[in-house]
């Protein structure tokens, strides 16, 4: 029988991922990119585009970009999962190009590729392109800022310099200032360690700073309208510095947060990286001529990790723009290890060849916990595994690739059993779903769904018809007193309105448990029952003062 080809191999590996993008567009939203569809949505349903809003309330957080692209979805396939993700995943997935063009730009055709494909299948990007925030698009915008910048730095071409500051501006439109953090220290770096004062002091930035006011003016119009002044000190100042000091949000003082979150963030590729940083910086100190690129790429991402590190607020979605920088540096440090003699590969390949097996036994655990108890799967998964490497080791790819291949495919299997099985299945815990299939099967009078004291912001996603959101209990009176609305609320404000003998005509349990809540008790199929909280749709009778 004719051998496979190794591009028929590779094409199987991004097959699974592709997949396993798809299926993430399907999932619920939850957390953050539940507010951010909410607002999507009522965005589109207003028609006003550029005073974001949430339930009537002006929303400061977040720039316009996201929203943008997400309402875009919502306008043309309504209020599904599938329709606020599109775009922002499409935007999103654009970062991986620019990825490659940044590598190839810095080092080689070969160096890109190597360095899409890392950030692209690492578990980081797999997470935020199922659970969108507005990283998922930020690391777009700094990419490209990175890209074009390096490019105006080499060849002086004043396109790059427009596209560069465009890209710096995008990414402002995103999240703010944090999206000039990375290119601003990388150009800082460079400059200061070429000796090239002159560029550095040239008056020519102060137009990049006019590209990028013209570009985030539609956020800093808004900001001012809504909250004067106050909204845009909040977009320069206070959303930043305030999440560092703690002074706006965040309490965290773990200051290596995001230094063992990276060992997950770029799984399956944490052996590659760790070795490439530590590659580089065992360069700088070595050799006589530092790599002036590296200094670009790694100068900066030491400097953003260290601002994040030392901030009182913390996630893991924050670290996502330092890995595409870090990942060109992986790419380069592949393309220079595979020159070296084969005598000397053999460390790499042996503890990625462990890695792998380790996450195989992983991938298979995974499957037969969320299984529910069927030791098929599992068996059927584990036996296709080890005929693929059974294949491929028969094959005549070269070694090294082998390993880079096999750590594509278990990625791409992972990560499709969990969004395909694992995510789905947790997420219908959620309050949202359950309250909307009990509303929306039961409410046959058409009356109100109103939401008390919840940020579930599902609900408001989701539902066919617009929920209200109630904030003061004069609000939830003149509720009671349309006969047969429907409540959502928590169990304390539950309590409260029986205390205040609120007439209460049905009561429905909801069990339920937020997915920005996860704990082992929760993903143990064993013990899940004994983790979930209760909330209460509760439908009113006939209130009289």
């Amino acid at each position: 029988m004719k051998k496979i080809t190794e591009n028929s191999w590779w094409a199987f590996a991004f097959l699974l991922v592709a997949l396993a993008w798809l299926a993430g567009l399907f999932i619920d939203v939850t957390g953050d990119s539940g507010l951010y569809a909410a607002i999507s949505r009522q965005m589109v349903e207003s028609g006003d585009w550029f005073n974001l809003k949430i339930n009537g309330e002006p929303y400061d957080q977040k720039p316009h970009l996201f929203f943008w692209l997400a309402g875009l979805g919502v306008h043309l396939f309504g209020n599904t999962n599938f329709a606020f993700k599109l775009f922002p995943f499409l935007y999103g997935t654009a970062g991986i190009y620019f990825t490659y063009r940044l590598g190839k730009q810095l080092f080689s055709a070969e160096a890109g590729k190597w360095a899409a494909l890392i950030a692209g299948t690492s578990q980081i990007f797999f997470l935020y392109f199922f659970d969108f925030h507005t990283d998922s698009v930020l690391q777009t915008g700094v990419t490209l800022a990175m890209w074009q910048l390096a490019a105006y730095l080499q060849h002086k071409k004043w396109t790059n310099f427009v596209f560069g500051f465009t890209g710096i501006g995008l990414a402002m439109l995103s999240k703010g200032p944090v999206g000039a953090v990375l290119p601003f220290f990388a150009v800082l770096f460079y400059l200061i360690f070429k000796r090239d004062f002159k560029q550095l002091f040239h008056p020519k930035w102060f137009l990049g700073i006019l590209i990028v006011l013209v570009i985030i003016s539609p956020s800093l119009v808004h900001l001012y309208h809504s909250f004067g002044f106050e909204g845009i000190r909040f977009f320069f100042i206070t959303n930043n510095f305030g999440r560092i000091t703690g002074e706006y949000a965040g309490s965290s003082n773990d200051y290596f947060y995001y230094l063992y979150n990276a060992l997950w963030a770029f799984l399956p590729w944490t052996i590659i990286v760790l070795a490439a940083i530590y590659t580089t910086l065992k360069g700088w100190i070595l050799k006589e001529e530092k790599n002036s690129w590296s200094v670009f790429l790694l100068g900066s991402v030491i400097v953003l990790v260290s601002i994040l590190s030392i901030a009182k607020g913390k996630a893991p979605n924050y670290f996502l723009i330092a890995v595409t920088p870090i990942a060109v540096i992986a790419g380069d440090w592949l393309v220079q290890f595979r020159k070296i003699q084969v005598d000397r590969q053999r460390w790499f390949i042996i503890t990625q060849t462990v890695f792998i097996l380790i996450q195989s036994f992983f991938v298979v655990f995974v499957i037969f916990v969320f299984s529910d108890n069927n030791i098929r799967i599992p068996l059927i998964v584990a036996i296709i595994v080890l005929i693929i490497m059974f294949f491929v080791i028969k094959n005549d790819i070269v070694k090294f690739q082998k390993i880079l291949l096999f750590s594509v495919i278990i990625a791409g299997v992972l990560n499709l059993f969990l969004n395909v099985k694992v995510l789905p299945d947790l997420y219908s815990y959620q309050g949202p779903r359950q309250v909307l299939n009990l509303y929306e099967a039961k409410n046959s009078a058409n009356t109100q769904l109103y939401n008390l004291s919840l940020e579930e912001y599902g609900l408001f996603f989701y539902a066919i018809q617009p929920v209200e959101n109630i904030e003061k209990w004069d609000e939830l009176k003149k509720a009671f007193s349309k006969h047969g609305a429907w409540i959502y609320t928590n169990e304390i404000d539950y309590k409260e309105m029986l205390f205040q003998k609120f007439p209460v005509d049905t009561v429905y349990q909801i069990q339920q448990r937020g997915m920005n809540r996860v704990n082992l008790k929760f993903l143990n199929p064993k013990t899940r029952e004994q983790s979930l909280r209760t909330n209460y749709l509760i439908v009113a009778g006939n209130y009289q003062e």
